[in-house]
């Protein structure tokens, strides 16, 4: 079955490539690549109007499949490849018109278009002739920001003004630099507030935007922390996390905790605490203290005890 699939696959491909605007081999050729790949490598013959020799490598370490064909006969022949990852389209060349001599190079990492929530791993590649098959298994961190793209938290503010509820909320912006879609849900805990969000797939543009309303008061101390987890497309999968403390003067502080386990809809419900780390309640439920004008807070403080006693000892000085 998968072998009829891959044969009709190739007859769309090779169709739509040679319907395609074509592109010429002098325009690719300008921009050689910049890795050469060393790895798998399948090689094939495309034979329409002329003979087109090509070889697609794949290198696992790199992430990077590489194309290169030659137009070895003696009449013009275009040539084309598709590259899918994971079940999803990631890269089409379009038709590339190449005369007689003419030498095609593709390059491209494919890190983008990986699915992070997945161990086993595949990438087709389809040209006239055929489909070739490139596995490969690997556990990807979805925490790691530096390694295959996944959503995560780009900015966290908190909107006190202007609210159509008239309470506090908290604004999270989520970016997915990949082209892999996700639909991740967020949990947002602060003292006072406990919810979950589900938002719109976070594709590859610059991703989504979660504003949740809380339960404070706009003159409150608002401390929490807002975790981002793959939600029931993706259950178990862990984003990103970020904790903060909010002051009404506006001063904003922020960190990331552990992560810890995701909670179930029902662990939310029976939920007493909403938000606890390290005396919360204690420590952010003070008087509003600006952390920037601490110092100057305990300077003032020490002058007016200093103030204190100078008027004390004025007094018993002039009763003498």
């Amino acid at each position: 079955m998968q072998k009829a699939s891959s044969i009709v696959f190739s007859i769309l491909v090779g169709t739509s490539l040679l319907l395609a605007t074509p592109v010429t081999a002098e325009q690719t050729a300008n921009e050689p690549p910049e890795v050469e790949c060393d790895g798998q490598t399948e090689t094939g013959v495309s034979e329409f109007f002329s003979r087109v020799e090509y070889a697609i490598t794949y290198n696992q370490s790199t992430q990077r499949v590489c194309t290169v064909a030659k137009n070895t006969g003696d009449k013009n022949q275009s040539f084309g490849y598709s590259v899918w990852v994971d079940d999803e389209p990631l890269v089409d060349s379009g038709s590339i018109r190449l005369t007689p001599g003419d030498e095609f190079r593709g390059n491209r990492t494919i890190t983008d278009g990986i699915d992070a929530t997945r161990k086993n791993h595949s990438v087709m590649v389809s040209s006239h002739n055929g489909t070739v098959y490139f596995n490969f298994t690997q556990n990807i961190d979805t925490m790691d920001e530096e390694g295959v793209p996944t959503p995560h938290f780009e900015g966290l503010t908190i909107k006190r003004e202007e609210t159509k509820s008239g309470q506090p909320r908290v604004v999270l912006e989520v970016e997915n630099e990949g082209n892999r879609t996700y639909v991740p849900e967020a949990e947002v805990r602060t003292l006072k507030s406990d919810s979950r969000y589900l938002s719109d797939a976070s594709d590859g543009s610059p991703g989504g935007q979660y504003s949740v309303r809380l339960s404070e008061a706009n003159d409150d101390t608002i401390a929490g922390t807002v975790r981002l987890y793959g939600g029931k497309f993706n259950p178990g999968i862990k984003f990103d996390r970020v904790s903060f403390v909010s002051y009404p003067n506006g001063s904003l502080e922020t960190w990331e905790p552990e992560f810890g386990d995701i909670p179930s809809q029902r662990e939310i419900e029976e939920r007493e605490v909403y938000y606890e780390n390290e005396s919360a309640r204690e420590q952010y439920t003070g008087p509003d203290v600006d952390p920037i004008s601490d110092r100057a807070s305990k300077v003032g403080a020490v002058l007016v005890v200093v103030a204190i006693i100078a008027g004390v000892w004025y007094r018993r000085r002039n009763r003498r």
